[in-house]
């Protein structure tokens, strides 16, 4: 009765409920079809706008008309129904906005959010699809959008337990390349140091586009911080900026890079940058987030309060103690901050005793210079082998958060070694000895 589905696959089997008008509106032409991959990393309420992010980018997507079987969702769940939210059951990205997370389809939640999940919908996991998991299926002419919002580091990117290396994702952005499952692909990235998660590593002849938050140095900073009732912000500056921006624009004629100007302008506090093949933004916004028109989410930009990502959670229990009135309630807030301070005070005195140690060791010469400087990051498949010993032997950074900001010291001390396979083993024993003598036995829930 079709025939055209002979000819254009689609990512998974069609539904019967997807309108025939809407499919075809995933083509910008008849040669490929439009699929995305939507990723928050985190939990907790106080990360509420990673979610909030990720729900919006769904609603951008379906409201110019990519079909709902062709996006695949990962994000943990535990905002809409949590006890904090002051409108169960709904998500907002802005002041007055509309709710985003209505209509959400989601294909990985909870424990299910993680950096093998992940890696494996982009690689076309036959595994996790056996098991009934949406994975990426597509073809050598399809074009793929990839959307991530969460905590970041240098060459890290954070899951609710977990850690994902840019040496791991840029490794699987070559495998789809390699294995011919797109035709051109796009990614936006949300999270403080973001721009490591490319520099000197994506390579520029790929057929990859990829934007960030920050640069490599820079952290990414969090909006819509002081929208009544919340007590927390509804969402990131980058990822509100191209979110507003594709609900009010025809995406058939804005091309990614007027987006991405568009983006720096309205992204104040960081400054966004751009990997790959650069060559790619010369296209329509559309052809990786669909063309049909949309009804707009917000009619107009809101004024933003910005506040730094990274001091979200100390920044919102400080206002929270001012605001209340019941002394009780401020009692309790002012021991979680307190608790917060401790954490992260121990976190910064420690990873100082654990430099310190390692230039003891013969890896460096000043651990003050190690602490106080950042070389750019080129050796990135060792520095991985760094970061996993950290995440299992030192601090788990996907609950303990803060930690991702002191990761360029690990960094600069894998560009100043030539370390061989006999030395780096050396090295991580001695990082796995120091942690033990300095971080393990922290006594902290988490360090955020």
């Amino acid at each position: 009765m079709f025939p055209f589905l002979t000819i254009f696959p689609i990512l998974f089997t069609l539904s019967a409920s997807t309108p025939l008008a809407e499919l075809l509106s995933s083509k910008s032409n008849a040669d490929y079809s439009i699929q995305a991959v939507l990723v928050a990393g985190s939990n907790e309420y106080f990360n509420y706008r990673h979610q909030a992010d990720v729900c919006h980018a769904y609603q951008v997507l379906r409201n110019h008309g990519v079909p709902a079987e062709n996006i695949i969702v990962m994000m943990y769940d535990d905002i809409a129904n949590n006890s904090e939210n002051p409108y169960p059951g709904k998500i907002f990205n802005a002041p007055n906005g509309s709710d985003v997370y209505a209509g959400v389809s989601k294909d990985y939640t909870g424990e299910e959010v993680t950096p093998e999940n992940f890696l494996g919908v982009l690689k076309g996991d036959k595994a996790l699809a056996a098991k009934g998991k949406k994975v990426l299926t597509s073809g050598p002419n399809d074009h793929v959008f990839i959307y991530f919002s969460d905590h970041g580091g240098t060459g890290l990117v954070a899951f609710p337990n977990d850690t994902l290396s840019s040496d791991d994702l840029n490794k699987a952005l070559v495998y789809m390349h390699d294995h011919e499952m797109y035709g051109k692909l796009t990614f936006y990235l949300e999270a403080c140091e973001s721009g490591s998660m490319f520099e000197n590593i994506l390579p520029d002849n790929i057929n990859i586009y990829a934007t960030t938050a920050s640069s490599s140095e820079e952290s990414s900073y969090a909006c819509y911080c002081d929208a009544p009732k919340f007590g927390t912000c509804l969402g990131d500056e980058y990822s509100v900026a191209w979110l507003e921006d594709s609900d009010s624009h025809d995406l058939t004629k804005e091309t990614l890079a007027q987006q991405f100007q568009d983006v720096v302008k309205q992204t104040t506090q960081s400054t966004p940058q751009q990997f790959g093949q650069k060559s790619l933004a010369s296209l329509e916004v559309g052809q990786f987030q669909g063309v049909k028109a949309s009804r707009k989410i917000y009619a107009v930009r809101h004024s933003s309060d910005s506040v730094n990502a990274r001091d979200v959670p100390l920044v919102m229990l400080d206002r929270k103690i001012i605001s209340t009135n019941d002394a009780a309630e401020a009692a309790v807030l002012e021991k979680k901050l307190q608790t917060l301070i401790a954490g992260r005070r121990f976190l910064e005195v420690s990873i100082k005793k654990i430099i310190s140690q390692l230039c003891s060791n013969g890896y460096c010469s000043d651990a003050q210079q190690v602490l106080s400087t950042r070389r750019p990051l080129f050796n990135h498949a060792t520095y991985s082998k760094v970061t996993k010993k950290f995440q299992s032997s030192c601090l788990n950074l996907g609950i303990h958060a803060h930690g991702m900001k002191f990761m360029y010291a690990f960094a600069n001390i894998v560009e100043s070694n030539k370390f061989t396979e006999s030395t780096l083993n050396r090295f991580l024993k001695d990082l796995e000895r120091a942690c033990n003598d300095h971080i393990v036995y922290h006594g902290f829930k988490a360090i955020i």
